[in-house]
């Protein structure tokens, strides 16, 4: 019994290895990331919000989030002039991270870095655009999570 290879369809091992190099990194950066969907606002229920968060080689996170659908916060009942993301940490309370600010298209991104471990992100309406308490008018909560 003869095995004939078409040397043409076979893969060199240069280049399998670099298939599985790149296999394996890719698994390694998804496992360093948390990727939360926020569930459906009461508020603004066509609002779809996700939020990303990377823990860097200095153990601070970077947290991206983005939300599509968000009606302008003068179109809220009672209407307000922004929202206000707030990050809950696990050791160190509620912080203010910054304010969405959101596009003609109703999109809003906001991307920021923080030494302290996040367990839940929430959007507030607020008529300041930067208290240093949250509303009671919250607008997206991601609930509690684990990075």
């Amino acid at each position: 019994m003869e095995i004939n290879y078409n040397k043409g369809n076979q893969l060199s091992i240069k280049s399998s290895f670099r298939i599985l190099s790149f296999i394996f990194a890719a698994i390694l950066i998804s496992a360093c990331s948390k990727k939360v969907t926020f569930p459906v606002s009461e508020v603004v229920p066509a609002a779809e919000a996700v939020v990303k968060i990377d823990k860097d080689s200095n153990k601070n996170y970077e947290i991206e989030l983005e939300v599509s659908n968000l009606a302008e916060a003068e179109r809220l009942t009672p209407a307000r002039k922004h929202y206000v993301v707030w990050l809950v940490t696990k050791k160190h309370g509620t912080i203010n991270i910054g304010n969405l600010n959101v596009s003609r298209k109703n999109n809003a991104k906001i991307t920021t870095g923080t030494p302290y471990e996040p367990i839940r992100i929430f959007v507030t309406a607020e008529d300041d655009p930067s208290p240093v308490l949250p509303s009671t008018q919250v607008v997206l909560n991601s609930g509690e999570f684990k990075v």
